[in-house]
């Protein structure tokens, strides 16, 4: 199965060696995905040595540790194609059905230009809660190269950068699609410390709280200037 759209997948991964294999199980023998790129983030597992395992799959590695909004930038500057697939490395439980869903509003119907994949609230979890209550921070999306915000943004937002990218898109051309069955590993099953983890958390929140106040700064300046 081909489009007519060419397609490019990015999955940025750091210390994802538990869980990226599920995911690139499912998304590697897909056609109608053009370019599939793993960006690892100076990952210290064996990350990297598992990706290398899938022949088509491409491994860019950051030359330092620059969190998402680095390793976005960096898939994103050597991939190809017009429509953008983001994917999470620690998704469980996906499809090849979720994939088609989430690119269904933007490359078929045609109803947006950024289509946003959040999780079905079946068993409560952080993870699920923030997903759903603010779906602009979903890792799950599918979205126009050309409506992107510049790179030189998207280099330097770290967490904050799915918010940033949210933002570059007016709210009625977003949709988002509700991916049933599907959830992710919360940051504090990923660490033996689970302070660690708490304090992950805490940083990721923390950049996106930065990136969502830099943007409405950004819409006040925009104001005053019309």
């Amino acid at each position: 199965m081909k489009f007519e759209q060419k397609i490019s997948l990015i999955i940025c991964a750091y210390n994802e060696a538990k869980n990226i294999r599920k995911v690139l199980d499912v998304v590697a023998p897909l056609d109608f995905i053009d370019e599939k790129i793993v960006v690892d983030d100076c990952s210290k597992d064996k990350t990297c040595e598992i990706v290398k395992k899938y022949s088509n799959v491409r491994l860019l590695k950051n030359k330092q540790n620059g969190g998402k909004g680095m390793a976005l930038y960096n898939g994103i500057k050597h991939s190809h194609h017009p429509l953008l697939l983001f994917l999470d490395a620690d998704l469980i439980g996906l499809t090849e059905g979720h994939i088609l869903e989430l690119l269904g509003p933007v490359a078929f119907m045609k109803t947006a230009d950024l289509s946003l994949g959040v999780f079905n609230i079946d068993k409560l979890t952080t993870t699920k809660i923030a997903n759903r209550a603010f779906p602009a921070i979903s890792g799950q999306r599918v979205i126009w190269r050309k409506n992107l915000p510049p790179l030189a943004k998207i280099k330097h937002s770290r967490f904050g950068v799915d918010a940033l990218i949210t933002a570059a898109v007016p709210k009625e051309r977003r949709e988002i699609v509700v991916l049933h069955g599907l959830t992710q590993v919360i940051k504090e099953e990923k660490n033996d410390d689970i302070w660690a983890g708490i304090k992950s958390r805490y940083k990721m929140y923390e950049d996106i709280v930065k990136a969502i106040i830099q943007i409405e700064q950004a819409k006040k300046k925009l104001k005053r200037v019309v």
